[in-house]
């Protein structure tokens, strides 16, 4: 945090390199949000490039009581979610109980890192078909390590509602992912 806090500082006195580092670090978790809502590389793009741009016209605002990476993703999901209503796309309801899983990461052999791409891959799959909220939720939590408390910040939810989302996201994640793995199992055997 005292990191982001000394580049904040740079960049509003001028220094556009600070402002290329903060974009840099956060590229991909902004993405990876405005993607979560969009559901669409190219919208996402360019929502997380106006983000960026939004975040650059208005970090004098920025006030210290919470995280930068906070502020931020509020700022991003927020953006996201103006673009969606532009574009005038589906959004489904956030009362909608489709939910996600969390993979563990660890050193694996050859095979086994393959085998766990091919999950994530999966798990991605299914966190793309979650309604922007709960895909939100989901990545900001087990992406952006983000506490239950930033998480009801950024979306504007209540910690419990957030904590309730999250339980009901991991228990519909468990139950698409064995319904995915048994097919896969049937298919080998």
């Amino acid at each position: 945090m005292e990191k982001d806090l000394a580049l904040i500082k740079r960049v509003l006195k001028g220094n556009r390199a600070a402002f290329s580092t903060l974009v840099r670090q956060y590229q991909n978790y902004v993405f990876t949000i405005c993607f979560r809502v969009l559901k669409n590389q190219e919208e996402a793009e360019e929502a997380a490039q106006d983000t960026f741009i939004k975040v650059h016209k208005t970090l004098v605002n920025f006030k210290e009581d919470s995280k930068f990476s906070t502020w931020l993703y509020t700022v991003a999901f927020r953006t996201a979610i103006d673009h969606s209503r532009r574009k005038k796309m589906n959004t489904d309801s956030i009362d909608k109980e489709d939910s996600y899983l969390q993979i563990e990461d660890k050193m694996a052999t050859p095979i086994e890192s393959m085998e766990s791409s091919n999950l994530k891959e999966v798990l991605s799959q299914i966190i793309q078909t979650l309604p922007p909220v709960d895909a939100s939720i989901v990545t900001l939590f087990y992406q952006g390590e983000k506490t239950v408390k930033e998480i009801a910040k950024v979306l504007d939810l209540s910690e419990s509602n957030v904590k309730v989302k999250l339980y009901r996201l991991r228990e519909s994640l468990k139950v698409k992912l064995t319904r995915y793995l048994r097919e896969e199992v049937k298919d080998l055997l």
